[in-house]
C-alpha cells in the first residue's frame, strides 16, 4: 500500500534535515508523525519515526540543561503535597497534567513526547496540589533523575492506559522498572521500611482513557487483580469523566488534613487552611501557626462534626479534616 504522504509532511521532513539540536529534530519528527496518514502503508514509517524520537529523546536527556527541571534531582515541593505521575510511553500522563493544572504539558498521540520534569499546580477545593509529569519509564531509556524524583515525592500516581489490551501487563512492567531501582509500591500509608535496601512508596493507580471501547471491562479486570491492595480510579480527560473523583483520590492518597483557625469572638478564616499530616494534634496546629505558640498553648476550642461545636480540647487532641481550631494561650 503506498504511503501517499501530503506536501506538509515533506516540508516538516525538510525542517528535520535542517535542525541542529535534538529538541528541534524531535519537534519536526512530531509534526511529521502527526501529519502522516495512519494506515498499513505507513506502519514502517511510523515505527521508524518513533524509533528516531526515542533515540533523540535519550540524547536530549543526556545533555546538561542549565536552569531546567531535568538538570537537578528534585523538583521543589509546593502546595499541600507533591505527586509524581509515573507511566509507560503514551499512557496519558501529560493529558492529565494539562487538563487539571495550568502547566503547558506537551500532549501528543505518540510516545516520548515528555522528556522534562513538568510540575503544575492542581486546585482541589481550597488548596493546591503539585503534580509532576515525568518522562515515561521505558526499557529504551529512563534517566536516573526520574527515579530520584519518584523516591522523594509524597505520592506516586501510576497511570495505566485502559484503551489497550492487557493493561495489567503495563503495571507489571512499570513495577519491574521500579524494582530495578529498588522502589516498591504499596496502596497503604508507609510507616516504616523494614528492608533498608528497598524504598516503599504509596501509590494510586489511575486508569486513563476510560471512555475507550472495552475500557470498562479492563478496569474491572484491574480491580480484580489489584483492587484489594491499591485504589484504582478510572478517568477520561477527553470527556471529563471522573476528573473530580481523581482529584479527590489524590487528596485522600496524600493522607493530609485541612485545619482552619479563628480568633476568639471572630469568624474563622476559611480561605487558607493549614495542611498537616493525618493524625496531627492541636499542639501540631499551634506549632504550624507559630512555633512560639507551642510553649504558651493552654487549650483549644474546636468546631468540626456535630460532635464538636466549640468544645474545649487538650493539646493532644487529634484533629480531623475540616476542623476549625481556636487556640488559647
Amino acid at each position: 500500500m503506498p504511503a501517499n504522504l501530503p506536501p506538509p509532511y515533506f516540508r516538516a521532513e525538510e525542517r528535520f534535515r535542517q535542525a541542529k539540536t535534538p529538541e528541534d529534530k524531535i519537534t519536526a519528527l512530531r509534526e511529521m508523525f502527526a501529519i502522516m496518514p495512519k494506515h498499513k502503508g505507513t506502519d514502517h514509517l511510523q515505527a521508524d519515526i518513533k524509533r528516531r524520537i526515542a533515540q533523540l529523546t535519550r540524547e536530549a536527556q543526556q545533555k546538561p540543561h542549565i536552569g531546567r527541571a531535568d538538570s537537578k534531582d528534585h523538583v521543589d515541593r509546593e502546595g499541600a503535597g507533591q505527586v509524581a505521575l509515573v507511566g509507560a510511553p503514551n499512557s496519558g500522563k501529560s493529558s492529565i497534567v494539562a487538563a487539571v493544572t495550568h502547566a503547558h504539558a506537551k500532549v501528543a498521540d505518540f510516545p516520548f513526547s515528555t522528556f522534562d520534569a513538568m510540575p503544575g499546580m492542581m486546585p482541589f477545593e481550597d488548596i493546591q496540589i503539585q503534580l509532576i509529569d515525568l518522562p515515561p519509564l521505558s526499557e529504551t531509556y529512563t534517566p536516573s533523575w526520574v527515579y530520584n524524583i519518584i523516591r522523594t515525592t509524597d505520592l506516586i500516581m501510576l497511570t495505566v492506559d485502559l484503551s489497550v489490551e492487557a493493561p495489567e501487563e503495563q503495571i507489571l512492567t512499570l513495577m519491574g522498572f521500579l524494582e530495578e531501582a529498588h522502589i516498591s509500591l504499596t496502596g497503604e500509608d508507609v510507616k516504616e521500611d523494614f528492608d533498608a535496601s528497598v524504598l516503599t512508596k504509596k501509590a494510586l493507580f489511575v486508569g486513563t482513557k476510560s471512555d475507550a471501547d472495552g475500557a470498562g471491562d479492563r478496569y474491572s479486570e484491574l480491580n480484580e487483580l489489584y483492587g484489594e491492595e491499591f485504589r484504582i480510579v478510572p478517568v477520561s480527560v477527553r470527556s471529563g469523566t471522573n476528573v473530580e473523583g481523581m482529584k479527590r483520590a489524590i487528596f485522600d492518597g496524600l493522607n493530609v488534613v485541612r485545619i482552619y483557625t479563628k480568633m476568639p469572638r471572630k469568624k474563622p478564616d476559611m480561605a487558607l487552611p493549614y495542611v498537616l499530616p493525618r493524625g496531627s494534634t492541636v499542639l501540631d496546629v499551634a506549632q504550624a501557626i507559630h512555633r512560639d505558640f507551642v510553649g504558651r498553648l493552654k487549650y483549644a476550642r474546636i468546631w468540626g462534626s456535630e460532635k464538636y461545636q466549640g468544645q474545649q480540647v487538650q493539646r493532644d487532641h487529634v484533629v480531623a479534616d475540616g476542623d476549625v481550631i481556636e487556640v488559647h494561650m
